[in-house]
């Protein structure tokens, strides 16, 4: 609907905002209708794929037996099997390739299963709204219906199953949790979304994992919004690459991706920015072709060596071992020995230092003592013992837990829990709920 003459300048024409708002009330019933008919659609779909879910299986059983009743035939008879007509191959593949996915079928009966409210009206109610309103119907409207019957009690389907997410333990819809391919946990939508979010600021949980396995981007970009899906590549480019140039201008420090590194200077891809670091020193471009050391760099290196640091191969970051084996993994995931900076298991150095080795084993004997005196004898052989068992499982997997009570420091992220913490029955190690499932 359109006005049909403009008013005077500097008058206000009511029937403008009137047609104004007709139209936009008419783009809203137009909306919620389509939305009705999607809905409906959906739901129908649905409900075909779980009545016929057992019959396409049996078929593409029966299917499959006779496909492999055939070959088995042509080899008892040493006949060589005829070519397949261009039809039979795309059939053939269609039905070899077509599987039951029981995950997707509960997700679809759990659509069905709680519809909205208007899937519960007639259909001569959910359809009305597709034209306008009748006179005869609006003065029917003003006046009250006659009584009718009372409805027969509807039959309620079974409410939909709910399963705990691994991360905060609430319950939720099994179509609203992602499982894990490789150890079966599941996350809710909004603790995946947490946990992928929080990996792109902190690469200890970069890539998503759980119980050390890698969460597939494929299998949980449903639940993911397209920033974060998005956020996530740009990341993975950037975590995999070793050796990393960032800008030097610190209030840019915006990762160079490689194909910017041009005769050792990577130029920033910022808008607003477009400086040139060196990317040997990481500091600002220089000319010439050697490149000066770093004063800054060169002081920090003299700190490592007098402090006996480690400095990382692939990101360059400096670690410090106080207690435990020889073997460090980096923030940045790569592994390499304490003692030369190697590659793990790539040097002949010995696994663990005795004077580390005792350290943890007091910290573990100490902690499972608690504030009881102990006999310097008993201790001693407790101590013995710990260091034994930390020889053993020095390259633990941390496949099996117990809960401790009370207040605890996870000994990877170091954050404080008040009320229980995680420990390894193997290598005693102790870890938030976090770090157990995403980090270790």
């Amino acid at each position: 609907m359109r006005p049909k003459a403009r008013a005077r300048a500097g008058e206000h024409d009511a029937s403008t905002d009137l047609i104004a708002a007709i139209n936009a009330y008419n783009a809203e019933l137009t909306a919620t209708a389509q939305i009705l008919a999607d809905e409906a659609m959906c739901k129908s779909i649905a409900n075909a794929v779980d009545t016929d879910a057992d019959l396409i299986s049996a078929a593409l059983s029966q299917e499959d037996q006779l496909l492999q009743d055939r070959e088995f035939a042509f080899t008892l008879s040493g006949q060589q099997r005829p070519a397949a007509t261009s039809a039979q191959d795309v059939s053939q593949k269609s039905f070899l390739s077509t599987t039951t996915d029981e995950d997707m079928l509960k997700k679809l009966r759990a659509l069905n299963i709680s519809p909205s409210p208007a899937a519960h009206r007639s259909y001569s109610e959910q359809t009305h709204v597709d034209q306008p309103e009748s006179s005869s119907w609006a003065q029917s409207r003003r006046h009250p219906p006659a009584p009718k019957p009372a409805p027969k009690p509807a039959i309620r389907k079974p409410a939909a199953a709910s399963r705990p997410c691994v991360a905060c333990t609430d319950n939720h819809p099994d179509n609203h949790l992602a499982k894990s391919p490789s150890c079966g946990h599941e996350y809710c939508l909004g603790c995946l979304r947490s946990l992928f979010t929080s990996s792109l600021t902190d690469e200890t949980l970069f890539p998503p994992k759980c119980c050390g396995q890698p969460l597939p981007i494929d299998a949980c970009r449903r639940f993911l919004t397209q920033a974060i899906v998005g956020q996530y590549q740009a990341k993975k480019i950037e975590f995999e690459t070793p050796n990393r140039t960032y800008c030097h201008r610190r209030p840019c420090s915006a990762f160079v991706p490689p194909q910017f590194v041009r005769g050792g200077i990577a130029h920033c891809a910022q808008a607003g920015c477009r400086a040139q670091t060196c990317a040997v020193c990481k500091g600002e471009a220089h000319s010439g072709s050697d490149c000066p050391q770093d004063p800054a760099t060169q002081e920090m290196l003299r700190l490592a060596a007098a402090e006996n640091w480690q400095r990382c191969y692939a990101c360059a970051r400096f670690v410090e071992l106080d207690t435990g084996c020889n073997h460090i993994t980096c923030r940045c995931s790569a592994q390499f020995c304490y003692v030369c900076g190697e590659r793990w298991k790539t040097c002949p150095c010995d696994q663990w230092d005795e004077r580390h080795l005792l350290n943890r084993a007091n910290v573990v004997v100490d902690r499972h003592a608690g504030a009881r005196p102990m006999p310097q004898a008993q201790r001693a052989g407790l101590v013995e013992r710990e260091m034994a068992n930390l020889v053993e499982n020095h390259e633990c997997q941390h496949r099996s837990w117990r809960s401790r009570g009370g207040s605890h420091q996870c000994e990877e992220c170091y954050h404080t829990l008040p009320n229980f913490i995680y420990e390894c029955r193997q290598c005693q190690i102790l870890a938030c709920r976090r770090c157990r499932f995403n980090r270790l």
